[in-house]
């Protein structure tokens, strides 16, 4: 994963950076594959995004750095639009993966 981005970001955005990766691993994501860790210029939620996985895990600019307050975000391949799960306590990696394949499953029939 390119962890470049980390120095360009600011204290509170590395915060939130540093937890989505700490979220990533508690569920059972492996970050070592491509991926990229960032801030979206639009809405300010900062993200990370791997290669392997149909999600991105997000968090909005004013949050508290629990599990709740991260977010997954699926993106349609064929119109862009944009879909949320916000993650509870005792979401888990086989929670995502089913969702968003779920997601997917919707767009092809």
């Amino acid at each position: 994963m390119n962890f470049e981005s980390l120095n360009t970001m600011c204290g509170w955005e590395r915060q939130k950076a540093m937890f989505l990766i700490q979220i990533a691993e508690q569920i059972g994501m492996n970050i070592d594959g491509y991926g990229q860790i960032g801030v979206n210029n639009n809405s300010g939620y900062t993200y990370l995004w791997l290669e392997d996985y149909s999600f991105t895990l997000c968090m909005p600019i004013n949050c508290d750095l629990k599990k709740t307050d991260v977010s997954a975000l699926w993106t349609n391949p064929e119109d862009g639009e944009e879909i949320e799960f916000d993650l509870k306590p005792n979401t888990d990696l086989d929670d995502l993966e089913k969702w968003a394949n779920d997601l997917y499953k919707q767009i092809e029939d």
